[in-house]
């Protein structure tokens, strides 16, 4: 995957993660909603003056909303779910066992 298609992943994550709509976003940062899809499948790259404007939207700082290192390897990923199952407390456990299940069916 090229670094085109993972930024629009990250963009896309981070808009999920907002609760917004492409549509929602891309009139945020004054975008056609076709662009928006664009930028999200790794069609187009977004301009460093959108990048800031996505960055405002998240309230993040730019090198953020560039973050693609999220992406790891596996095997540094298991020790990680590990470290985070190991601390959490009932609640937490409670949640992430929803996800995994939900994900999983």
């Amino acid at each position: 995957m090229g670094i085109k298609e993972q930024l629009g992943l990250r963009i896309r994550e981070l808009r999920l993660k907002n609760n917004l709509k492409q549509s929602e976003l891309a009139e945020m940062v004054n975008i056609a909603t076709k662009h928006q899809s664009c930028i999200e499948t790794g069609k187009n790259y977004p301009s460093a003056d959108l990048i800031e404007k996505y960055a405002k939207v998240f309230q993040l700082e730019p090198a953020e909303v560039l973050n693609i290192s999220h992406k790891k390897d596996i095997k540094l990923i298991i020790p990680e779910l590990n470290k985070i199952l190991k601390n959490a407390d009932e609640n937490r456990l409670r949640l992430i066992y929803k996800i995994v299940k939900s994900i999983t069916q």
